[in-house]
Order: C-alpha cells, then structure tokens, then sequence
C-alpha cells in the first residue's frame, strides 16, 4: 500500500508541476500577446465580407518609430512579424493588384451646427474582405479607421476559433485607408493621377502612404498638424503608384497633399478624386476623376450646408455599382463614422468615439 501510495503521489506531483509550468506559459503568452488576442477576440462579422475589431493597447507605433519607419510595404512585413507576434508568426504581403478606377471625397459643413461631414467612396473591387477597426493606442489618439485585407495579401481566416489563424488581421492596422480620430481630424487615401512613384530620400522617418495615415490619425488633431508631420517624414508610395491624402480637420479646413518629382505640395480644396489638383500637372489622371470632382463640387455649391442624407445621397451619385467597396461619411460633430457597404446604402453601420 504505501508503494502504491508513493506511486500515486509521485504522479500527482508531476501532474502538478506540468499543470503549473502550463499556466506559468500560459500566463507568459497572456503576457505578450494580451492586446493581441484581445483584438482578435474581438473580430465580428457584420455582414458577409465585411468585419470589425477594436484594438485597445500597444500595436507598436513607437518601436515602428525608433527603427525608422519603413520604405516599402514589403518592409513592414518583418516589423509586424516581430511586434505582433514576436517572430512567431510569418507574414507574407503581396502588393494587391490595381484596378482602374479610383475614390471620391469631399468635406462640407453641417446643417443646423458647427461640425463638418467627410464623405469618402472607396473604389476598388467588391470583393475580398474589409475590416472597420477601432484603435485606442496606449500613447496617441483614438481613432476608427478602415482598411481592405486584400492589401494584406497574406493568408488569413476570419471564421472559426483558430487564434493563429485570425491573428494576421491585426496587420491591418497599419494599412489604413481612411479614418477620423477624437480630434476630428479625418484622412483618406486616394490614387493621383499618374504611376510617378514618391520616393524620398532625406534622412527621416520613412512611411508609405497607409502607415502614413496611421501615424496621423495617432498624432495629428489639426490639418495643419497633419501637413507639419507629412512634411517631416520620408513619403514611399505604397504599391508603387502615385497617391494623393485627403485632410480635414475639425474646424473644415481641408486640403489635398500631393508629391510631385519628390516635393510636398498643398493644395486647399473641398474635394478630391484621382487627378492631380496641383497646376504643376493639370488634367492628369484615371477616368472619368474630373467629371466626379465637378459633380462634388457643384452639389456643394448647390447645398453649402449638408445633412447626414444629403452626404450619402451624393456618394450614391458617385459611386461604382461595380468598384465601389464602401463609403464612410466621417462626422465631426459626434465623431462618429457611418458605413455602407458595397453600394448598399440601405443598411448604415454607425461607429462613435464618443
């Protein structure tokens, strides 16, 4: 009997120190991956293709800093597979293919009080993944923000419990496409006019165009503010095309921030679709951008005060039955940011960070 006693209790004891060092990983792993997996257990599908997420914590900005930035989209995949994963995770990104079409947006004053609206078609392809995410960094500003998981070009599994599996979509983060953060500054990506890749060389912080718009959504409150930190930072084209930043802030005052042969140029404007605003190159770009920009801008002539309504039945009028993958009208007055999807303007999604 006491052999057998002695048995048992050695069993127990290994059965304990298994079960100990289990939780001691356990809580190790808790440990450096908590935001994370708390950003992906948070993941929700509103609707076939189309997800959310909110992440509350560190995702990095300031070691993206301190190495440097980044001068490619293909560079900030091992940035993000040692800070997201800490080298567990292998991120792979291919450049997404680019479609011939472009976006829209337009800043206009509210009806009946002091903010501003911010409407903004996003014409890609309506297909693939997209992912409205809420970020509440530990030293920044709270922002939502949008983004197309087809530029992650990785694989990546929004349904069932796999965490790993999820865990990628955290990368989109840093590929914002448009966003309004608690300062009611508002940004949006859109194509210029033309291929010319930006490519400085200056020795500062280096950004592409999406990390870009991380950054200012984190940093920036104002316009002005916004152009200042454009200004100091190395600009790289994202996917290696010509893009043009769409800002406004609270106030309304809004601009389009171009890059011609490496130089910064600002050019104060309501809206922006996909040819170059700057005189330095009239009439460039994709389509049929100039006829957009002329329907923007005379709808707001039109109605120089706009409601909610009167900003989606605009982006209805500009859309892409075929291209369009969302329109957001960003609201300065509640900070608050209303989607629809796919040409869907029936069905509004409302995020607030009030």
């Amino acid at each position: 009997m006491k052999t057998i006693r002695k048995i048992f209790l050695s069993i127990a004891i290994v059965v304990m120190v298994v079960v100990l060092c289990a939780v001691a990983v356990g809580a190790y792993a808790y440990h450096l991956f908590g935001d994370q997996v708390r950003a992906v257990q948070s993941v929700r599908e509103l609707t076939p293709e189309l997800y959310e997420m909110t992440y509350r914590g560190d995702y990095g900005i300031d070691a993206f800093i301190a190495q440097g930035g980044v001068r490619t989209d293909a560079e900030l995949q091992p940035f993000l597979q040692r800070f997201l994963s800490h080298g567990l995770l292998r991120i792979d990104a291919a450049a997404p293919k680019v479609p011939d079409v472009g976006c829209s947006t337009l800043c206009a004053p509210m009806a009946d009080t002091d903010g501003y609206l911010f409407g903004r078609n996003f014409d890609w392809a309506k297909k693939g993944n997209t992912i409205i995410i809420r970020t509440y960094p530990k030293n920044g500003y709270a922002s939502i923000s949008t983004s197309n998981l087809d530029f992650l070009g990785m694989p990546l599994s929004l349904e069932g419990k796999d965490m790993m599996q999820k865990m990628p979509v955290i990368a989109a983060i840093y590929v914002a496409l448009d966003g309004i953060n608690e300062k009611g500054l508002m940004v949006a990506d859109l194509f210029a006019g033309d291929k010319e890749k930006t490519a400085q060389e200056r020795g500062n912080l280096s950004v592409t165009t999406t990390t870009a718009i991380r950054l200012l959504l984190d940093h920036a409150a104002t316009t002005n503010e916004a152009i200042a930190l454009l200004d100091s930072w190395d600009m790289h084209s994202s996917i290696d095309w010509a893009h043009h930043i769409a800002i406004a802030d609270a106030t309304g005052h809004s601009v389009v921030v171009e890059w011609i042969n490496n130089e910064m140029i600002v050019t104060e404007t309501p809206a922006v679709t996909n040819h170059y605003l700057t005189p330095l190159r009239p009439h460039v770009g994709i389509g049929q951008t100039e006829a957009r920009r002329d329907t923007l801008c005379a709808r707001l002539a039109a109605r120089p005060q706009m409601r909610l309504g009167d900003m989606r039945k605009l982006l209805q009028d500009v859309a892409f039955e075929e291209y369009t993958g969302w329109s957001v009208i960003f609201n300065t007055q509640d900070l608050s940011a209303t989607y629809y999807f796919r040409t869907n303007f029936d069905t509004a999604y409302v995020y607030s960070l009030q």
